[in-house]
C-alpha cells in the first residue's frame, strides 16, 4: 500500500492565567490554567499538575485534538510565608500521550495575564521577586506570581502591673508587643530607657496579629517622687521579611495608671497637669503617679549658759539654742530656712532628702533680760519652712523634744530672789548732851536692796518697834530704795532703864510668782542681821527713902506713955533715870513691925508712900529719953541686877546731912515722945488723916493757952494750902488742919491733900491772960509737917 506519511508534531501550550483577587492570608486564588493542543495529532491522558496550587477540576483530559483547548482549574490558599515573601509564584505542567504512544508531550504554563488579569500577548520580562527586571529566556514558560503588599508594622503598649509604693519599690510593667502588620517579625528587641527589661525580650518570632509580652521594672527613686511621677516609654525593633527594613514602635499607653483602657486617646496629662494635643495618639508614655507627702519637723532646744558661774541666772547671760530639722516627708525639700522671732538664726538654707537630720546648720544665741528672769523662763516657738519640688512651701512650727508634736522651748531661767534691810537710828538730842533721854526721839532710816535676780513688788517694812511711813515700792532686781521708808521713835523709860534701844525691822517683797521673801534689818550691811542697837543716857540708878514717925496717943492724954505706939510712914523715891525693881526696906530699930513690900516696880521719879509701913511701940527706955531715934534702909535693884540703896531721911530734919554722899539727905528720923519732959506746949510733926481716931488733925498740945495765934500751912511748892487764927480753938482740937485746902492760891478748896511733906508757921501776937508767950519766950515757931493718908 502506498503510504503517505505525514509528520508527527505532537505539541502543547498551557496558559495559566489567576482569575480571583490576590487576598490576604487564607484567602484563595483560583487559577485558570489552559491546555491548547498546538501540534498536528491528538493528544490523550493529558494531566496538570501545580506544584504551588492543588487541581480542583479538569484534569486529566481524555482527548485534546489539535488545536482544541481545555482549562484545567487550580486553587492556592494564601499562606503567611506566602504574605511573608511577597507573593506567590506558581507554573503548572501539563504532560500527555502523543497518537505514537511512545513519546510523551509536555509543556510548562506560561503566564497569559498578569497580576491584575490583563493579558500578556508576549512577555518578554516577567517582575521578579528581588525586584529587578530580568530577562527571560524562555518567554513562553514564565510562572505566574501573584504579589501582595508587604506591610511590616506592630504595636507597642505598655501598662503598669503594680501599685505605684515608695521609694525602692518596684514598678512592673508589661509591654505587650503586637504585628500589627500582614508579615511575620522576627528578631524583636525591646528596650526602656526607664525601666529595666526583665523578661520576654527579645522576641524571636511574631506572626501577623500575635502579642508577645515583654516584662519591665522600674525601682522608684528619690527623683521619681520630687518628679512626682515615673514616666517610661519602651522601644520595640525587629525585622521584616525582606531583611532590609527594621520595624520599630514606641510604646503607648493603653491603660492609665488606675488600670483604665484608653480606647483612643487625644490627650495624655502631662505632669503639669495641663492638656496638650498628643501628635502621636499611639505613643503615649506610661505614666505613673507616684504620691508626694511633703513633712519638715523642727526641734528646738534651749541650754542656759551661766557665765559667771553664779549658779543662777543673769541679765545678759545667755541661752544657746540649737536646731534640729527632720525631712519627716517622701520629698526632698530644698531652701530649707528656719524663722525665730525672738532670736537671729544663723545659718543655713540647707537641702534635706526624706528622713534626713540635721542638727548643725542652725545656731541662735539670745541675751537674758530682766523680765526673762523675773517669768523665771524663756519660751517661744521657731518655724522651719522649705520648698517642695513643685515649688509650694512646707512648714512646721518647732516642738522641744519630738518631730511629732509642736510644743513651745521653755528655757527655765534660775530665781534667786532675795532681799536685804539695813535700819540705822539718827539721834535727835533735842538737849544737846551727846546721848538720847527719856522722851527724845530717834529718827530710823531704811535701806532696801533687791539682792535677788528677780524684781519683787509690794516691798514694805514692818516694825515690832515702830509704825513705818512709807507706802509699799517696787524693786528691779540689783536696786536699792534709800528714801521711802522712815519711822519716829520716842524713847521709853524701858529704853533708859535697859540702857539701849534694839530691835530689828523685817522687810517683805513678792517675787513674780507670788512668794514671799524677807529678811531681818542689819545695822550697816547687807550680808548680817544684826539688830540695830542705840545706847541710851543711863545714869548709876539712884533711890531715897524718907521716914516719918508718927506718935499715936492711944489714950487721948497728950502724954507718951510705955505702950503707946509710934507709926512710921515711908516714902520711896527713885532718884535715878532707870526703873527699879524688887524693892525692900529694913529698919534696925529693935521692935519695930514693918509691914507692906517689897515694890515689884518703881519707875525713875515716881514715889511710893503707901507700900511700906511700920509700928513700933514705945519702950520705958524711949520715954526716959523723950524720943525715939533710929533709920531704915530701902535697897532695890536694875534691870540688869546691880542693886542701889539709900539710908532714910527725916522729912520734918531740917539738918539733912548727907551721910552717904549721894546728894540726898540722910537724917535719922526722930520722933518726939510728947509731955515726956513736962512741957507745957509741944508741937507735933505728923498726921494721918484717915478718920481712926488717932493722929487726925496738925496737933499743938498746949496751943489753946495762947489763943492770940495764926497758923500758915504750905506745900513742897511754897503754896498756901491752910491758914486760920486762933489754931487749936478752945481745947486744942478745934479749928485744926487735917489735911484739906483751904483753898488759898492755887489749890482748890476742899481737895484733899497729897501724902507728904508740908512746911507750917506759927506765929503767936502777943500776951493773953496774963500769960506772953510759949515756953521759950518765942512768937514764931517753923517746921515740917508729915502728912500721910
Amino acid at each position: 500500500p502506498t503510504v503517505t506519511t505525514f509528520p508527527s508534531n505532537p505539541s502543547m501550550s498551557v496558559i495559566k492565567s489567576q482569575t480571583s483577587a490576590a487576598g490576604g492570608l487564607g484567602d484563595t486564588i483560583t487559577y485558570d490554567i489552559v491546555v491548547t493542543n498546538t501540534g498536528n495529532v491528538t493528544l490523550s491522558n493529558i494531566e496538570v499538575t501545580d506544584a504551588n496550587a492543588t487541581i480542583i477540576a479538569g484534569s486529566p483530559i481524555t482527548i485534546l485534538l489539535p488545536g482544541e483547548s481545555a482549562t484545567v482549574i487550580a486553587e492556592h490558599v494564601i499562606t503567611q510565608a506566602d504574605i511573608d515573601q511577597g507573593y506567590v509564584e506558581n507554573t503548572a505542567i501539563a504532560t500527555g500521550d502523543s497518537p505514537s504512544g511512545t513519546d510523551d508531550v509536555t509543556d510548562t504554563s506560561d503566564t497569559g495575564t498578569d497580576t491584575n488579569g490583563n493579558t500578556i500577548p508576549d512577555p518578554e520580562t516577567v517582575e521578579t521577586p528581588d525586584g529587578e527586571g530580568n530577562t527571560n529566556n524562555d518567554p513562553t514558560d514564565d510562572p505566574t506570581v501573584t504579589t501582595f503588599p508587604s506591610n511590616p508594622s506592630m504595636s507597642v503598649i505598655k501598662s503598669q502591673t503594680s501599685a505605684a509604693g515608695g521609694l525602692g519599690d518596684t514598678i512592673t510593667y508589661d509591654i505587650v508587643v503586637t504585628n500589627t502588620g500582614n508579615v511575620t517579625l522576627s528578631n524583636i528587641e525591646v528596650i526602656d530607657a526607664n525601666a529595666t527589661i526583665i523578661a520576654g525580650s527579645p522576641i524571636t518570632i511574631l506572626l501577623p496579629g500575635e502579642s508577645a509580652t515583654v516584662i519591665a521594672e522600674h525601682e522608684i527613686t528619690q527623683a521619681d517622687i520630687d518628679q512626682g511621677y515615673v514616666e517610661n516609654t519602651a522601644v520595640a525593633t525587629g525585622d521584616s521579611p525582606s531583611g532590609t527594613d527594621d520595624v520599630t514602635d514606641t510604646s503607648d499607653t493603653g491603660t492609665d495608671t488606675g488600670g483604665n483602657t484608653i480606647p483612643d486617646p487625644e490627650t495624655v496629662e502631662t505632669p503639669d497637669g495641663e492638656g496638650n494635643t498628643n501628635n502621636d495618639p499611639t505613643d503615649d508614655p506610661t505614666v505613673t503617679i507616684l504620691q508626694q507627702n511633703p513633712s519638715i519637723a523642727l526641734i528646738k532646744v534651749g541650754t542656759f549658759n551661766d557665765e559667771n558661774n553664779s549658779g543662777c541666772a543673769d541679765v545678759k547671760e545667755t541661752i544657746s539654742y540649737a536646731f534640729t530639722v527632720i525631712n519627716t516627708g517622701n520629698v526632698t525639700i530644698t531652701n530649707i530656712d528656719i524663722d525665730d522671732p525672738l532670736v537671729n538664726v544663723v545659718g543655713g538654707p540647707i537641702t534635706l532628702a526624706p528622713g534626713e537630720t540635721d542638727s548643725t546648720a542652725f545656731t541662735a544665741t539670745y541675751l537674758v533680760t530682766q523680765a526673762d528672769i523675773n517669768n523665771g523662763f524663756v519660751e517661744n516657738q521657731a518655724t522651719v519652712s522649705g520648698l517642695q519640688p513643685n515649688g509650694d512651701i512646707v512648714s512646721d512650727l518647732s516642738d522641744d523634744n519630738s518631730e511629732l508634736e509642736d510644743d513651745s522651748t521653755v528655757t527655765d531661767l534660775c530665781q534667786s530672789a532675795g532681799i536685804a534691810l539695813i535700819k540705822t537710828a539718827i539721834l535727835t538730842d533735842e538737849n544737846g548732851n551727846g546721848c538720847i533721854d527719856l522722851g527724845e526721839t530717834i529718827v530710823y532710816d531704811f535701806v532696801i536692796v533687791n539682792t535677788g535676780n528677780v524684781a519683787l513688788s509690794n516691798v514694805y517694812i514692818t516694825d515690832p518697834l515702830v509704825d513705818v511711813t512709807g507706802s509699799p515700792v517696787d524693786l528691779e532686781a540689783g536696786a536699792s530704795d534709800t528714801e521711802t521708808f522712815f519711822a519716829v521713835y520716842t524713847v521709853t523709860q524701858e529704853d533708859i532703864d535697859n540702857g539701849f534701844i534694839s530691835n530689828q525691822a523685817t522687810v517683805f517683797g513678792t517675787t513674780p510668782d507670788g512668794d514671799v521673801v524677807q529678811d531681818l534689818s542689819d545695822n550697816n550691811s547687807i550680808l548680817e542681821n544684826d539688830p540695830t542697837i542705840t545706847n541710851t543716857c543711863q545714869n548709876p540708878p539712884g533711890i531715897s527713902i524718907e521716914k516719918a514717925g508718927v506718935f499715936n496717943d492711944e489714950n487721948g492724954d497728950g502724954i507718951a506713955q510705955e505702950g503707946e505706939t509710934i507709926s512710921y510712914f515711908f516714902t520711896v523715891t527713885n532718884t535715878g533715870d532707870v526703873t527699879l525693881y524688887n524693892i525692900t526696906l529694913t529698919d534696925e530699930l529693935p521692935g519695930i513691925e514693918v509691914e507692906g513690900g517689897p515694890i515689884e516696880v518703881l519707875e525713875p521719879g515716881e514715889s511710893d508712900n503707901t507700900t511700906f509701913t511700920a509700928t513700933y511701940v514705945i519702950t520705958a527706955e524711949d520715954i526716959e529719953n523723950g524720943e525715939v531715934i533710929n533709920q531704915a534702909i530701902i535697897t532695890g535693884e536694875d534691870s540688869g541686877g546691880n542693886q542701889v540703896s539709900d539710908e532714910s531721911d527725916d522729912p520734918i530734919n531740917t539738918t539733912n546731912s548727907d551721910i552717904d554722899g549721894d546728894g540726898d539727905p540722910d537724917d535719922p528720923t526722930v520722933t518726939t515722945l510728947p509731955l515726956v519732959l513736962g512741957d507745957a506746949f509741944e508741937i507735933f510733926n505728923g498726921i494721918t488723916p484717915d478718920g481712926d481716931g488717932l493722929n487726925d488733925f496738925f496737933y499743938v498740945f498746949g496751943i489753946q493757952e495762947y489763943p492770940n495765934n495764926n497758923m500758915k500751912i504750905y506745900n513742897r511748892w511754897g503754896v498756901l494750902v491752910f491758914e486760920t487764927d486762933g489754931y487749936g480753938g478752945a481745947d486744942g482740937k478745934t479749928n485744926v488742919f487735917r489735911g484739906i485746902s483751904e483753898g488759898r492760891v492755887t489749890v482748890r478748896k476742899n481737895e484733899e491733900l497729897p501724902t507728904g511733906t508740908y512746911f507750917y508757921v506759927l506765929t503767936f501776937n502777943g500776951s493773953m491772960e496774963g500769960v506772953d508767950f510759949p515756953t521759950g519766950g518765942k512768937n514764931k515757931y517753923s517746921g515740917y509737917l508729915y502728912i500721910n493718908k
